[in-house]
Formats: structure tokens, C-alpha cells, sequence
């Protein structure tokens, strides 16, 4: 295979989900760190003469970060603990960030802010995955408090139960709100509507939750897909959130690739990717190349590392087509219509550290 190739995307919404969330925990990690440099230097010319002041005040800041730091570690070793009844404790591990050094206040912060939001994401898909199948996370997956402390008493009815669990996801849509109410009004005798009700009710809140994980997978697609590019070295021109959502295009090279890069087609309905190679040209330079069938094999060789990479982060490739190179001519696009890459592009902190990762 080196030729233009398609292939069937399949998700593993936990593991995709799980994997932008440690993708976004790392970005938010990096920044942090970057920022807390920049503040250093800036807080350099100041520290002798603020020096006793300074020494006070940063002790006191550390021993509360301290209690920060303890206290976000305690609430994500109980959201793994969650995670066990859907194999994804591992997983979760995974997305942790490095505890960094305790005698750097700044750094503390950044930790603190990205573990606080990444616990935010995590208790989201767990939450969504236990509504999925309709089993009981309890008060600690963070329910509504007042509707979990209604169940605790014993006084929540099953429409508040079931209300509960999509509580996570926003507004309740008017055709859910609309069977809540229908129960509610319905006589207290009129036991057997009441039960037919309350099953369409949960019918559509199952509905309403299966597209809401379909919706954040394929925008952490994007994020995956991204992120795995880069990994591997290749220059990425910015991947919109919706192209597993809205389809569309990206294109990515790698530095010495000249006027070579691939062109990854993404058709959300059918749930195909299609990959080629395309040689951008001038007007005056639309020849074909016998360079062409070489750039053809040169992505054959790597194209298993990126479905490898994917893989990894529970965005899963199945080939359905590929030709042979030379089958079809090398794509010619006008180099205006494509994106523009620097010849050497220095990796950004975050993209750094994530490779590391998974190499």
C-alpha cells in the first residue's frame, strides 16, 4: 500500500475521551509551568529587596498549596476508584500529570489548576458513561446535591433519579422536560401510565445521553488526532474540533518533505477517513514527477505508526481501500489552496512532553 487509502474510524468513547482529557491536562500543565518562568523572571529583581517579606509570605503559600495539592490528589484517587466497574482505572492513571517539585510555588499552582480541571472532565465522563447503562455512582461521582440527598432520605421519586443522571450535561431538552411534567400531573391511581411514561422517559434520556457521548467523542477525535501528529513529528495545520463532527480536511508533512504533504478527508456520515498524498505546484511547475511514486512509498512506511498511535488513544483505523502507488497520479494542488509550513518548527512544551509518552 502506498497509494491513496480509506479507512473506517471506530472510537472507544472512554478511551477517547480519557485520552484528550490527558492530552488538554498536559497542554494546561506545560502553559502553566511556561507562565510560572516567565512570572519568575519578572519576580527576580524584586526578590532581595523584598527578601524577609517574601520568605514569610511564600511559606505560608506553600503550605496552602500543599493542602491544595493533597486535597485534588484524594478526589482523583476516588474518581479512579469509580472507574473500576468500567475496566478504566489504568486509563485514568494514565492522564495524571507529574506532581512537580514541592519548593515551586508557581509550579504547585499550574498542577492544582490542571488537576482541578481534569477531575472536572473526568467526573463528567464517568458520569455519562454510568447513565448510559443506568447503574448507581452515588453521591460521590458528584450527583446533584440536592437530589442525592433526596435519595439518601429515601424521598427522590424515579423521574428525579432519572433527571439526576443528565444533570451533568446542561439544560434538560424540552422533550425530556415534557414527559417529566406529563408524570407528574398523572393521578396517583393511574399506576400503569405512570409506568409507561416513566419508561419513555428513561427511553429518551438514553437518547439524549448516547448523543451527547457521540458529540464529545468525535470533538476529542479531533484532539487526538491532532495530538498524535505531532507526536510523531509531523507538521499539523490546525485541526478543527468538528472534523469528526462536520467533516472536512487536514493536511500534514513532515520537515524535508518539500513540496509533499497528506491529505486526510474526513466524511462523518459514512465514518471514513481517507488519506493521499499531494504535491502542491505553481502554474508553471503542474509536470508529474518521478519523485511522486517515492513520496507515495515514504508515507506507505509510516502509516502504520499513526494507526499504531491512534490506537493507542482508543481512535481505532480499519483500512477498507488502498491502492498501489502509481495506481492513481499523485494529487496536484495549487499551492495557494494549501496551508503553508515552516521549514523547522521548534515543538511547543506541551507537544514535547506528550511525545515523550507514547514513544
Amino acid at each position: 500500500m502506498s497509494g491513496p487509502t480509506t479507512a473506517i474510524f471506530i472510537g472507544d468513547p472512554i478511551a477517547v475521551l480519557l485520552a484528550a482529557s490527558a492530552i488538554r491536562a498536559a497542554q494546561a500543565v506545560a502553559a502553566g509551568y511556561e507562565h510560572a518562568e516567565n512570572l519568575r523572571g519578572e519576580q527576580r529583581a524584586h526578590r532581595e529587596r523584598l527578601r524577609a517579606g517574601l520568605k514569610d509570605a511564600a511559606a505560608k503559600g506553600r503550605a496552602a498549596l500543599q493542602q491544595e495539592v493533597k486535597a485534588v490528589e484524594v478526589e482523583f484517587e476516588a474518581i479512579t476508584r469509580l472507574a473500576e466497574r468500567y475496566a478504566a482505572r489504568d486509563t485514568i492513571m494514565t492522564t495524571r500529570p507529574a506532581t512537580p517539585d514541592s519548593g515551586n510555588e508557581l509550579q504547585l499552582a499550574a498542577y492544582v489548576n490542571a488537576m482541578r480541571a481534569l477531575i472536572m472532565e473526568l467526573r463528567a465522563i464517568l458520569q455519562t458513561e454510568s447513565a448510559l447503562r443506568m447503574d448507581e455512582l452515588g453521591e460521590e461521582a458528584g450527583l446533584d446535591a440536592a437530589i442525592a440527598q433526596a435519595a439518601a432520605s429515601g424521598s427522590a421519586t424515579p423521574v428525579q433519579r432519572l433527571l439526576a443522571r443528565i444533570a451533568h450535561l446542561g439544560d434538560v431538552p424540552q422533550d425530556i422536560a415534557g414527559v417529566a411534567r406529563e408524570i407528574a400531573a398523572i393521578p396517583f391511581a393511574d399506576t400503569e401510565r405512570a409506568r409507561l411514561l416513566t419508561n419513555e422517559l428513561r427511553m429518551r434520556i438514553q437518547k439524549h445521553v448516547e448523543a451527547a457521548q457521540a458529540h464529545a467523542v468525535e470533538e476529542a477525535s479531533a484532539l487526538v488526532l491532532q495530538q498524535s501528529l505531532q507526536d510523531l513529528g509531523y507538521q499539523v495545520e490546525d485541526v478543527s474540533n468538528t472534523l469528526f463532527v462536520e467533516g472536512g480536511v487536514v493536511h500534514f508533512r513532515r520537515q524535508g518533505w518539500e513540496n509533499y504533504m497528506v491529505r486526510m478527508r474526513v466524511d462523518p456520515e459514512a465514518r471514513t477517513a481517507n488519506f493521499n498524498v499531494v504535491r502542491a505546484v505553481g502554474e508553471a511547475h503542474n509536470e508529474r514527477s518521478v519523485l511522486d511514486h517515492l513520496a507515495e512509498d515514504r508515507w506507505c512506511a509510516e502509516f502504520p505508526a499513526l494507526l499504531q498511535a491512534l490506537a493507542l488513544r482508543g481512535l481505532h483505523l480499519n483500512i477498507t481501500r488502498r491502492l498501489e502507488a502509481g495506481e492513481m497520479p499523485v494529487q496536484l494542488v495549487h499551492k495557494d489552496k494549501l496551508p503553508r509550513f515552516a521549514e523547522e518548527e521548534d515543538a511547543a512544551p506541551g507537544q514535547k512532553l506528550l511525545s515523550r509518552k507514547i514513544t
